[in-house]
């Protein structure tokens, strides 16, 4: 006897960066059972992000998408509200309701959705994404345990009124733990370029050919530290220029204009949406990709690097430092100028081996979509 088909709701509001990514990834997984339905920004199917990730579901009949809110960060109360009107007018029963960036929800959720779901014919199984719960601390880490413990309290306060029935949050790469209370996922590893066709990426992108490059590339704001890392480039006396490739913050747009010229001959600047392909080739073209993020917790764009056989030069989170630790594709270092400039000099200089090989295997995304979904490998 066949499982009867039911409907994957996913709750999405923030269409940048790369949160589509992540629907399309739990489309494919979610599909196989039936209906996937998004929630989603009005006017979100205008940004390039849709076209990137999500046009081609949508195209094939696989993904439906619903633009039903007015900010990206609509509040618990109004999520709720809206994902209980679409689990009682949908064709097909929905089997599962998927907050897919669920941290700030996961505050009021236990309480706010609970008589919305309860006055349901058929209540599905509720889902969150945790993408700021650190998997694995020290018992030394405060600030960490700060993080994790009051989460930690409203899981168990979800699941207990019935609201929330799989929790799950990002772990590093080497992490093969499934996790107890949130479960753990690895963030996806792979890469569609990579660095032994340096050369061929760097003439079609127009870069130079005979300079050492660092990369820093994504959603571009003050959090990924671009003055840091040309301070650093400068501190280690490294005859380096820097590549700013995506989307620029006003504040990094505003940096880059009031550079003087011999910073600015040593920035080259793409402002713009990057699609899978190109942040790969773009990836894989440079010589080193520093993350000075304090944010602790794994790094997508720290994946492509190592999948691309491209070091990595990490600091302000413990999580990435183990990672690369662990692989061996990189260095982790202090938060400062002189520490990362260092640590880019090893790298470029030695003494520093990358691996052959991706310690772990790699982390595709139909890995990344089952551990969130809770569904079996193939």
């Amino acid at each position: 006897m066949t499982n009867p088909r039911t409907t994957t709701l996913l709750v999405e509001p923030d269409p940048t960066g790369h949160h589509f990514q992540a629907v399309a990834a739990v489309t494919r997984v979610a599909s196989e059972s039936g209906p996937v339905v998004l929630l989603t920004l009005r006017g979100a199917s205008a940004e390039p992000s849709y076209e990137v990730y999500l046009a081609a579901d949508v195209r094939s009949g696989r993904l439906v998408v619903h633009e039903v809110f007015e900010g990206k960060v609509p509040s618990t109360a109004e999520m709720a509200r809206v994902a209980a009107t679409w689990c009682r007018r949908a064709d097909v029963p929905v089997g599962t309701l998927m907050l897919m960036d669920g941290d700030q929800a996961l505050k009021r959720w236990w309480y706010v959705a609970r008589p919305l779901l309860r006055g349901l014919a058929h209540r599905p199984r509720v889902i969150f994404m945790l993408t700021r719960y650190p998997a694995r601390l020290a018992l030394t880490d405060l600030t960490g345990w700060r993080l994790r413990a009051p989460k930690a309290a409203l899981v168990v306060a979800a699941r207990l009124t019935g609201t929330l029935h799989r929790a799950v949050g990002f772990s590093g790469r080497e992490d093969t733990a499934a996790g107890w209370l949130v479960k753990r996922v690895r963030d996806p590893h792979y890469s569609s370029a990579h660095s032994r066709d340096r050369a061929t990426w760097r003439a079609e992108l127009d870069l130079p050919a005979d300079r050492h490059l660092v990369g820093v590339f994504g959603a571009l704001g003050e959090r990924k530290n671009a003055p840091l890392i040309l301070d650093a480039i400068k501190a280690a006396g490294l005859d380096a220029d820097l590549v700013l490739a995506g989307v620029f913050q006003p504040e990094v747009r505003a940096w880059v204009d009031d550079l003087d010229d011999a910073d600015r001959a040593r920035v080259i600047a793409r402002d713009g949406f990057l699609s899978n392909e190109e942040l790969d080739r773009f990836v894989a073209a440079v010589d080193v990709v520093p993350l000075a993020l304090t944010n602790n917790g794994p790094s997508g764009i720290m994946g492509n690097a190592e999948a691309a056989g491209v070091p990595v030069v990490t600091t302000g989170s413990t999580v990435r430092a183990r990672e690369v630790r662990a692989t061996g594709a990189g260095l982790a270092c202090d938060f400062t100028a002189e520490s990362i400039g260092a640590a880019m000099r090893q790298v470029l200089h030695g003494p520093f081996t990358m691996p052959a090989g991706i310690a772990g295997g790699e982390v595709t995304a139909d890995e990344f979509g089952r551990v969130l979904l809770g569904v079996a490998p193939r």
